[in-house]
């Protein structure tokens, strides 16, 4: 039932699987917006697409070989990101870690990577990889890793809050944690509205604002160390968001709008997407 602090934006269509449309609401006390599920029981049914890159290990189309590019620029931007505040080999720890690309580039930088990942399909890949992924958080009995990274994962998790207590208990006394997160309060959200790419209902429940997430890890007994864009994310959403919208020629449109929320951004941190750098607070 919503309560008077949450009121109704719009509705958003799923362009990926279902084209159903799903409701968002805006959650006032939170400061985020969140995704009505409806009637949905299992949502893992509307992550079943050969579109859906993160579970991908081979790029096909040129959108994928395109984001696959990107994805190796992207790589070594996280890493030089993390490397003032864990050394190899610590101990890291990638939650949703999808075909566990990240993890396998962690592990050449001789760090000791772990992942979890409840797609069967993606928990195949690792497997084939050797690489040591469960399929639970729960199922995480240590209590001393070193780092802890969700890269585009914490909107998709039910109880983001219950998640980052866990998180919390998992790390070492000062462990880092790194959370990356679509920003509702982007230039580019405010420019498409209800067709901003990155809403990717339902697959993505909560819709965080910096604001909101900050004091949410305050909360959960997390200091704020860094944040930073991810500077890539706005040229693919902005070509998604085009495509979504039916706009010819999305490719070059998005490319230019990219730009476009870039240079606004330089002067108003409203980023499209923003990773933030937490160190655990010891009480």
């Amino acid at each position: 039932m919503k309560n008077k602090k949450q009121h109704f934006l719009y509705p958003v269509k799923d362009h990926l699987v279902s084209g159903e449309a799903f409701n968002i609401y805006w959650d006032k006390q939170n400061k985020r917006a969140w995704t009505d599920l409806g009637n949905v029981k299992d949502v893992s049914l509307y992550y079943q697409s050969d579109q859906y890159i993160s579970h991908q290990n081979e790029s096909k189309s040129l959108t994928q070989r395109l984001y696959s590019l990107g994805r190796i620029f992207m790589l070594r931007y996280k890493y030089r990101l993390l490397k003032p505040y864990v050394k190899s080999p610590s101990k890291l720890l990638d939650i949703g870690c999808g075909a566990g690309v990240f993890l396998s580039f962690m592990n050449n930088k001789n760090f000791d990577v772990f992942g979890v990942e409840n797609n069967e399909r993606a928990n195949e890949i690792c497997a084939k990889k050797k690489l040591k992924v469960y399929e639970s958080i729960n199922q995480l009995a240590t209590k001393d890793f070193d780092l802890v990274t969700l890269w585009h994962v914490l909107e998709h998790l039910p109880s983001p809050e219950e998640a980052i207590t866990k998180i919390h208990s998992l790390l070492s006394d000062e462990g880092i944690l790194v959370v990356a997160v679509p920003n509702f309060d982007s230039h580019d959200r405010k420019h498409y509205q209800n067709d901003w790419a990155a809403f990717d209902v339902p697959r993505h429940l909560w819709h965080f604002t910096p604001q909101g997430l900050e004091e949410m890890l305050s909360d959960k007994g997390f200091k704020l160390l860094k944040k930073t864009p991810l500077w890539l994310d706005v040229f693919y959403i902005s070509f998604l968001s085009e495509k979504q919208k039916g706009k010819p020629l999305a490719f070059f449109s998005g490319i230019i709008k990219g730009f476009y929320f870039t240079i606004l951004s330089l002067c108003s941190n409203k980023h499209s997407t923003i990773s933030f750098v937490f160190k655990k607070s010891v009480v």
